[in-house]
C-alpha cells in the first residue's frame, strides 16, 4: 500500500517531486564527488549550495515547465507517442519526427544558450555573492573557454538519455527521469565545473581566476618541512626497497618506533613486484642515541635494502618569518609521455624550487587512462614574483603540451603564501 502511495507522489506532484529530488539528488552528486573523487579534508558547502540552488530551481522548476507544459503546447501528440508499443511507435512518423524535435530544440538550443548560462550566474552568485561578475562567469568562461568542452561532455549523456526520455517516458514521468541520468551528470559536472569556484582570498590580477582554471591565494595549506621547523631535533631519511611483502611497512615503522623515533613525513608505494620506502624520522639525541635507532631500523628490514642519510636544514638565504610565495600545480591529460618533462621544465624557468611532486595513472569509468599531476613548489628568492609574473607562470603551464603536441585537459595553479622556516 505506502508502495503504491509513494508511486502517485511524482504523478500527483510533478513540480515539487521534481524540485524536492532534483535539489536533493544535485547536492549529493557534488557532496559524492568532493569526498570520494577530491577526497576533500573539509567540505566546500558554499560550492554545495550553488549546486543545490541550480538543482532546486533550474533543474526542478524551470525544465518542468519546459518539458511539459511548454513542450506539450509545441507537440500536442508527444504524451500520447510515450504510450505507444514500440511497433506502434515505428509505425507513427509525426510522433518519431515531434520526438527527434524535441531532442534537437533540448539538445542544440535549450542546453546551450539557457541551461549552461544559467548554471554559471548561479554557480557565481552563490560562490561570490557580494561581487559576482556575471559576464565574465558566462562570456568569458562559458562562451569563451568552456563551451565546446562542455558540450561534447553534454552529448555524450544527455542525447541517448534524452531521446529514451521523449520517447518512453509519460510527461510526469519526464523530470524524475532526467533527474535520475542527471545523478550521473552532475558528478561530471561537479568534477568539471566544481572544483575551481572562487574560494575566499586575494585573487593574483584580473581575469585569472575563472571556471575551468583557477589562480588564487590563500586557497590551500601550504606543506612544511619538519627539518627546518624542528631545528633542536636530529633528523635522517630511511629509504628501503624490497620484494613486496606483506608486514615489511609495520616492521619498518615498528623499528622506528622501538628506538623512540617519530617518523613525520614519508613515501611509500609499490612499483610491481617491488614495494619503496621513504620517510624521514626525527628524534631527540638526548634521549635516542643515533647508532641504536639505525640498528633497530635494520633489524626490523632484514630483507630490504635500506639507507640512511643524516639531514641538515637547507639554507636558503631567506630571512626567518617573512613571506613566502608557494605554488601547488595540478594538472590532468591523457596517459603520455611528456607531461611530467614539460611541467617541471616551465618550473624551473620560473625559477621554482619543487616541494613535493606526485604522478599516478588513473583508471576513468570509459576504460581509458588519466595522467594525474600534482606540485607543490616555493619561489626560490624572496619577492620574486609579481603579480604580473604569476600571470605568467599560469599562461605558460596551460600552454603545456606533450611529446606528441596534445594539451593538457585541466591545469589549475593555485597561491599562497607562509613564513619561512629558514
Amino acid at each position: 500500500m505506502s508502495s503504491h502511495w509513494l508511486m502517485r507522489i511524482p504523478k500527483s506532484y510533478p513540480l515539487a517531486f521534481g524540485m524536492f529530488f532534483s535539489t536533493f539528488k544535485t547536492s549529493f552528486s557534488d557532496l559524492l564527488v568532493q569526498t570520494t573523487v577530491e577526497k576533500r579534508d573539509t567540505i566546500d558547502w558554499r560550492r554545495n549550495a550553488a549546486f543545490a540552488s541550480f538543482g532546486c530551481f533550474y533543474l526542478g522548476g524551470v525544465q518542468y515547465l519546459l518539458y511539459v507544459p511548454v513542450f506539450k503546447r509545441f507537440f500536442p501528440t508527444a504524451g500520447e507517442f510515450s504510450g505507444l508499443t514500440i511497433k506502434q511507435k515505428l509505425n507513427n512518423p509525426r510522433g518519431m519526427k515531434e520526438t527527434a524535435a524535441q531532442v534537437g530544440l533540448d539538445q542544440f538550443v535549450h542546453h546551450p544558450l539557457l541551461y549552461f548560462p544559467v548554471f554559471y550566474a548561479t554557480k557565481e552568485i552563490v560562490t561570490n555573492p557580494t561581487s559576482p561578475d556575471l559576464k565574465r562567469a558566462i562570456v568569458k568562461d562559458y562562451f569563451g573557454t568552456n563551451f565546446k568542452e562542455d558540450m561534447v561532455a553534454l552529448w555524450k549523456i544527455w542525447i541517448p538519455s534524452t531521446v529514451l526520455n521523449f520517447t518512453f517516458m509519460p510527461l510526469w514521468g519526464r523530470i524524475p527521469w532526467v533527474a535520475s541520468t542527471s545523478l550521473i551528470w552532475t558528478c561530471i559536472l561537479s568534477m568539471m565545473r566544481g572544483g575551481d569556484d572562487p574560494i575566499k582570498g586575494e585573487v593574483i590580477g584580473p581575469g585569472v581566476s575563472g571556471v575551468s582554471d583557477s589562480l588564487m591565494v590563500g586557497t590551500y595549506r601550504p606543506r612544511t618541512c619538519p627539518v627546518e621547523m624542528d631545528s633542536h631535533l636530529s633528523h635522517i631519511n630511511v629509504s628501503a626497497t624490497g620484494v613486496d611483502k606483506v608486514g615489511m611497512v609495520a616492521r619498518m615503522c615498528k623499528g622506528v618506533s622501538d628506538a623512540g623515533g617519530n617518523i613525520t613525513m614519508s613515501k611509500m608505494t609499490r612499483l610491481g613486484n617491488h614495494f619503496v620506502m621513504m620517510m624521514h624520522v626525527s628524534y631527540d639525541q638526548e634521549k635516542v642515541r643515533h647508532l641504536d635507532l639505525l640498528e633497530s631500523i635494520r633489524n626490523n628490514a632484514e630483507e630490504l635494502v635500506v639507507k640512511i642519510n643524516k639531514l641538515q636544514p637547507r639554507s636558503t638565504g631567506l630571512r626567518k618569518n617573512a613571506d613566502q610565495m608557494t605554488f601547488k600545480v595540478s594538472c590532468r591529460g591523457p596517459d603520455t609521455p611528456g607531461f611530467t618533462a614539460a611541467i617541471t621544465e616551465v618550473l624551473a624557468r620560473h625559477s621554482v624550487s619543487i616541494e613535493n611532486l606526485d604522478t599516478n595513472v588513473v583508471l576513468e569509468p570509459d576504460g581509458s587512462r588519466s595522467f594525474w599531476l600534482d606540485i607543490e613548489g616555493t619561489e626560490r628568492k624572496m619577492g620574486l614574483f609579481t603579480d604580473e609574473d604569476v600571470q605568467e607562470l599560469d599562461k605558460d603551464l596551460k600552454a603545456v603540451k606533450n611529446k606528441e603536441g596534445n594539451p593538457l585537459s585541466r591545469v589549475s595553479l593555485k597561491v599562497a603564501k607562509k613564513e619561512t622556516d629558514v
